[in-house]
């Protein structure tokens, strides 16, 4: 999977058909991003306030490519402007493949508490495709959480990773195999 950002539709979708012709399995675009460079750009989580633009942009993505095509965004914009439920409905409806969705807002950034609530919205939002629910994973505990109180199909586990670099092997192993957490 190869992930990419940007705004302009045909850039996106250039890269997407490059990336399959290269044997690239995945293309995934990055609406969740909130660094100022890239949203100052109209990029990452930026795109949850251009409904409209973002919702064709998708469309025509994911209809460049026969490779899979997920989305990877925020809850929204703020507090104010959850939108990521009426997106995962829109990509649904324009062929996304998943979803993965950071439960905090781009003005969060990567401060406060995830907001599973949001995430559960998300899931129930969709009716076929998977939602993997992202943020605050650092433990086994904290995946099962996730599960527990959204319940996405699966947990995306990024910083959690450079804190226990074993989490993979953890998770694995107890909520999967169900072998006891050490």
């Amino acid at each position: 999977t190869v992930q990419i950002f940007g705004t302009v539709k045909e850039e996106l979708c250039a890269a997407a058909q490059l990336l399959e012709s290269i044997g690239v399995s995945i293309v995934d675009l990055n609406m969740g991003c909130p660094v100022h460079k890239v949203v100052r750009g109209g990029g990452g989580s930026a795109m949850m306030r251009e409904a409209d633009k973002t919702v064709a942009l998708v469309h025509a993505l994911v209809g460049s490519v026969k490779i899979p095509v997920t989305v990877k965004m925020r809850l929204g914009w703020d507090d104010a402007n959850i939108s990521a439920p009426f997106f995962a409905r829109e990509f649904e409806q324009a062929g996304v493949a998943a979803i993965t969705i950071h439960g905090r807002t781009r003005a969060q950034g990567f401060s406060g508490s995830v907001n599973r609530a949001g995430i559960r919205a998300v899931v129930e939002a969709v009716k076929r495709i998977p939602i993997v629910g992202n943020g605050d994973i650092r433990t086994v505990e904290d995946a099962r959480t996730m599960f527990a109180e959204t319940g996405c199909a699966a947990v995306g586990i990024g910083r959690g990773a450079l804190l226990n670099p074993w989490i993979f092997q953890q998770c694995e192993a107890a909520l999967v195999r169900g072998e006891p957490v050490v």
